[in-house]
């Protein structure tokens, strides 16, 4: 068995990719890798994305008092779904997509109690933001704006309970499909290869080397092609624009 095809690192890049998109693509290898039993992530080097507030969380679920009373449940769209580097931010793009949509709604932002709301235009009139069973998505952006589930009681202002959230997410999954982990864990991510966490800012790039490896076993005899995932905490892809490629460092053992 050639030496060649026994190497001991492996970098792939997604600038590289033969096929699928940045966060989620395959990658052809030149020649067979024969005879891996283990493997690891021996580094990665992961953009910090343009997007904090991904299309999957940039619905608003709430109900406006009406004649019959106010069970008809509306959906507000942020339409800007960029970067957002401050609440005052967000909020301003908020109210431009409420006057846009039609909404007789407004929200503020108050910098003493670090609490958004949002209010009727109409004295006398209420808003009440939905609660997560009555979502028609799994996700939300009234969690990222401070909402917490149940949903609130109709009022003409409804503040919300927790702090509101910018972070686009905490860690990143990284899925390989060579692998099989020795994890057996609740999510059921058994291609998972490591979990990094972010750390870096917008723009920036988030940078990873454990201090230990931890071997997954490898689950094919010849290895033509690798297939990486990157998914958020939320465990949706990780969106990544086609200028922003990502470097993994793979390190084989083998018997």
């Amino acid at each position: 068995m050639a030496i060649a095809n026994q190497p001991n690192r492996l970098l792939i890049s997604s600038d590289d990719l033969d096929y699928g998109g940045i966060g989620s693509f395959t990658v052809l290898l030149p020649e067979s890798l024969t005879g891996a039993t283990r493997v690891d992530l021996a580094r990665a080097s992961i953009p910090n994305p343009l997007y904090p507030i991904p299309d999957y969380q940039n619905k608003f679920y709430f109900y406006l008092s009406t004649v019959g009373g106010g069970n008809t449940l509306l959906t507000l769209t942020l339409t800007n779904s960029r970067y957002f580097g401050n609440i005052p931010d967000l909020i301003l793009q908020l109210n431009t997509d409420a006057t846009a949509q039609g909404y007789p709604i407004t929200f503020a932002y108050n910098s003493t109690t670090t609490r958004i709301s949002v209010a009727h235009n109409t004295v006398g009139q209420t808003v009440r933001v939905a609660a997560s069973t009555a979502w028609p998505t799994q996700f939300a952006l009234n969690t990222r704006l401070g909402y917490q589930n149940p949903g609130t009681a109709a009022a003409q202002t409804v503040i919300a309970t927790i702090l509101p959230n910018l972070i686009r997410t905490r860690v990143i999954y990284v899925l390989c499909d060579i692998v099989l982990n020795n994890t057996f864990s609740t999510d059921g991510l058994r291609t998972a290869i490591a979990k990094i966490p972010v750390n870096s800012i917008y723009g920036g790039l988030t940078l990873y080397a454990p201090p230990n490896l931890s071997y997954c076993k490898i689950n094919a005899e010849q290895i033509r092609e690798v297939s990486i995932q990157l998914l958020d905490e939320n465990y949706q892809v990780y969106p990544l624009q086609e200028e922003q490629f990502s470097e993994f460092e793979l390190v084989f053992e083998y018997d």
